[in-house]
């Protein structure tokens, strides 16, 4: 065994998880049952008026040149008790499909019988007819201006400012996505009892569902061609949408966002790529590099092009798989002048602490492939990047790490996982491929421009422009900010920034729906700004960071450069190095290990900030800490499958030694949890986001094993257990807790992501016999309970004295049998 290396933990025991949740009705649904006769009377007074304007207007449509549409099929707005609003919610018994869940229990959703089934439930409640119950806790139909509504929550801001001036003869480049909720479940296990039947039905309604999506698409793509509209990047499908790049009229895209009745986001074709590059040259010989060790990963460098010759590249380049996804252009060279900006990239997977660093001869841990997908003025043209993503993933199927150093212009819209991000997120759960994703940069002008307004650093990265950009937002991607390495200032210029401090373009989170992002930081290089009131911003070679330059429009081999573009890469190279050490493992033990490496700079590592977090997400990863262990510290990591409403519970003993009461060191303890699952893009949560979604929870000080599994677990007959007396012992202060009222992070939560990171600092007498885990599965949108993949990690590290404890730890915790109830 290497010296030091992971321990595997054991699944101690396994069964249903004790899980929390229900309530009573909300006051309105008690009104509304109270009242259900003028209830009823005001739900059908709302759809009358719905009707007949929809009736009037429809007869019109032929005489406005309109696309056809089905008269049975009427959009609709409508507000829900919010309780209801769990991931498996429908209104399927009311003949309504759910479009879109918005906020504060808003629902845009599409009646496909003319709201026939609606009105009969309606009528039902009154007698209280069976099943007409749900009629209580549908609080209002919005009957207003369909124009108005449909506009203010399907478009994104840009487009909905512009709403009332686009012409109808005006051409717009959109993304637009379509739902199509109608999922199907796992597929039976024909060798189980009863599963040939099963099987049998299954592949029947999988037909009924495959016809329906192709009449659907078919019927969208007829209303695009109706408008003389083009859908140039094709469909592509999520579990509950698809989506496209559309070309199409001022006309059609009115109708569109008014009257068709499966769409639930519009938004404009976002501009993609790199933002400022100031590279700075340097001068070095000697260093001589030698080919990836046989078997090496592959990781693939979506980016600009490579200059695969490079003196400093050329041994580890994946000779002959290189692509490029240009249309029109089969070259896979880097022509971004100032030095390249894949050739910048690759390098830093490959060296990420510059090549001057190096002691020759150097053997990188991974081979590069490049995918070209930038031109040469950095731009993403006339390509969908969810399409882009998928195609790469499958061109490429041996290929399990990515490095995107690509993102949006612009920051991650807040409502709708978007397509580029979704596709990621299906793209690592279902192909178990990691995606490392930079943030994206602040340009130089726009800090410059706040620096004069008199907005300093770092008040303002909390402007909302300059919130993580798209597709760094994804849920199960690694996203990467940059911090400074260094701090600078003579006579004419100062760090925007400094050492371990957020660098001044990188742009910061939170995530989608309150998720911790970015997950980590590296180094990236600083900027300065002048100090001669003009705030210029800009770059040198003491702030900046070294990387490998393409020399092909001349110049040296290496340089420097700033950027999130190359604190990525740097991520990129440490998960190359875990990827070697457990080749067959899954992507969510590579998650889980990153981020268990990691560390928040200086104080905030003892005392976290929802600031703080929001800057650096959980810190700076340290390849020693991610890969290995010291006498002084100890990882033990799990891997497994899980379903909704299962629990798996880890114990960890803690030798006696660790425990004596006349010590008085620090013990830090952490834990991460990482796990992917399906998605689906229609809904505005992340719970409703994910198939089935996890969290961990732990023992008490002085909580035996046995106390715990009881507290964790259902009884073996799934009965709710009893609470027992003098049951409630102290918890562990974790930093940031399971909800956000707990921790020492306000306003954040662990559990609100796919990968939650804790820590605590406990003194060595303060230590438990035994620190117990368990991993549970909560019910997302999935019905089928079906499994899905996580990894679990804990560490015990002994902070600020040598204090061995790794070899008694593994000793005291060899031998674990797993018991299932």
């Amino acid at each position: 065994m290497e010296q030091f290396a992971h321990l595997r933990l054991v699944t101690k025991k396994t069964g249903l998880a004790a899980l929390t949740g229900g309530g009573a009705d909300a006051e309105e649904t008690k009104a509304n049952k109270a009242d259900r006769k003028g209830h009823s009377g005001k739900l059908q007074r709302w759809l009358t008026d719905i009707k007949t304007d929809w009736e009037g207007e429809f007869a019109e449509r032929e005489q406005n040149q309109l696309a056809p549409l089905d008269q049975d099929v009427v959009t609709v707005f409508f507000q829900i008790n919010p309780d209801l609003l769990l991931p498996t919610f429908d209104l399927e018994a009311f003949g309504i499909e759910i479009i879109s869940e918005e906020e504060d229990g808003f629902i845009i959703g599409a009646s496909t019988d003319n709201f026939r089934s609606l009105e009969a439930k309606i009528t039902g409640f009154v007698t209280e007819e069976y099943g007409s119950a749900k009629v209580g806790d549908l609080w209002k139909i919005i009957d207003g201006d369909r124009g108005s509504w449909r506009a203010e929550h399907i478009l994104s801001e840009t487009l909905f400012a512009r709403w009332k001036d686009i012409r109808d003869d005006d051409l717009l480049k959109l993304d637009v996505s379509i739902a199509f909720a109608k999922p199907l479940g796992a597929r039976p296990d024909p060798d189980k009892r009863g599963g040939p039947k099963r099987l049998e039905e299954y592949q029947r309604l999988f037909i009924e569902r495959d016809d329906a999506l192709i009449e659907r698409q078919t019927h969208f793509e007829n209303f695009v061609k109706f408008y003389k509209g083009k859908i140039p990047s094709g469909l592509i499908d999520f579990d509950d949408s698809f989506s496209a790049k559309v070309e199409i009229s001022g006309l059609g895209f009115k109708d569109l966002v008014r009257n068709y009745p499966f769409v639930f986001e519009v938004v404009e074709t976002e501009e993609a790529g790199i933002g400022d590059t100031d590279s700075q040259e340097m001068v070095l010989d000697g260093i001589e590099i030698l080919p990836p060790p046989e078997g090496a990963p592959i990781v693939g460098v979506i980016d600009s092009g490579i200059m695969e010759g490079h003196k400093y590249l050329a041994p580890a380049i994946d000779v002959g798989r290189s692509s490029s996804y240009l249309k029109g252009d089969g070259s896979t060279a880097d022509y971004v002048p100032s030095g390249g900006h894949g050739t910048k990239v690759a390098g830093a997977v490959l060296f990420p602490k510059g090549i001057s660093s190096l002691t020759s001869p150097f053997s990188p841990p991974c081979f590069i492939r490049n995918l070209r997908v930038l031109d040469k003025d950095k731009h993403l043209l006339e390509v969908y990047p969810a399409q882009l993503m998928q195609q790469i993933v499958a061109d490429n199927d041996d290929c399990k790490l990515y490095n995107l150093s690509v993102t949006a212009s612009a920051p991650f819209r807040i409502k709708h996982m978007s397509s580029w991000a979704a596709m990621i997120d299906k793209l690592i759960h279902t192909n178990d491929v990691l995606f490392v994703l930079s943030v994206g940069n602040i340009t130089f002008g726009t800090v410059s421009s706040y620096l004069r307004s008199g907005v300093t650093y770092p008040a303002y990265l909390e402007q909302s422009y300059c919130r993580i950009a798209n597709p760094a937002q994804s849920s199960f991607g690694i996203s990467v900010g940059s911090i400074d390495h260094i701090d600078f200032h003579d006579a004419s210029w100062r760090s925007v920034g400094g050492n371990g401090l957020v660098s001044g373009y990188s742009r910061i989170g939170r995530g989608m729906w309150g998720q911790i992002k970015p997950d980590l930081v590296e180094y990236g290089g600083g900027i300065v700004a002048s100090q001669n009131g003009l705030s210029q911003i800009a770059t040198n070679s003491n702030t900046a960071t070294e990387l490998v330059l393409s020399t092909l429009h001349g110049g040296p081999a290496i340089g420097t450069d700033v950027g999130t573009s190359y604190s990525a890469p740097k991520v990129t190279h440490i998960a190359a190095v875990l990827k070697s050490l457990y080749p067959d493992e899954g992507v969510n033990l590579i998650r889980a290990l990153l981020v268990q490496g990691a560390r928040l700079p200086g104080d905030l590592f003892y005392t976290p900030t929802d600031l703080g977090m929001r800057q650096l997400g959980y810190g700076l990863p340290s390849i020693e800490r991610v890969t290995s262990n010291t006498d002084y510290r100890a990882t033990f990591y799990s891997t497994g499958l899980i379903a909704a409403n299962e629990g798996h519970i880890y114990s960890l003993r803690i030798p006696e030694s660790l425990r004596n009461p006349g010590n008085e060191y620090d013990v830090l303890v952490e834990v991460t949890l990482a796990y992917t699952a399906k998605v689906r893009r229609t809904r505005q949560r992340l719970k409703s986001y994910l198939a089935t979604w996890l969290d961990w929870t732990s023992s008490r000080f002085e909580e035996k094993f046995d106390g715990f599994s009881e507290r964790a677990l259902k009884p073996e007959d799934g009965s709710k257990r009893a609470k027992k007396k003098n049951e409630n012992g102290k918890t562990i202060q974790w930093k940031i807790r399971e909800r956000s009222d707990l921790g020492d992070v306000t306003e954040m939560n662990r559990n609100q992501g796919s990968l939650q990171k804790d820590w605590v600092i406990l003194k060595s007498h303060q230590m438990p016999e035994e620190l117990s885990f368990a991993v549970r599965g909560h019910k997302g949108w999935d019905k089928d309970f079906e499994q899905i993949p996580y990894a679990f990690t804990v560490s015990i590290e002994v902070l600020g004295a040598e204090i061995p404890i790794y070899e008694e730890i593994r000793i005291e915790n060899e031998v674990e049998i797993e018991i299932k109830v």
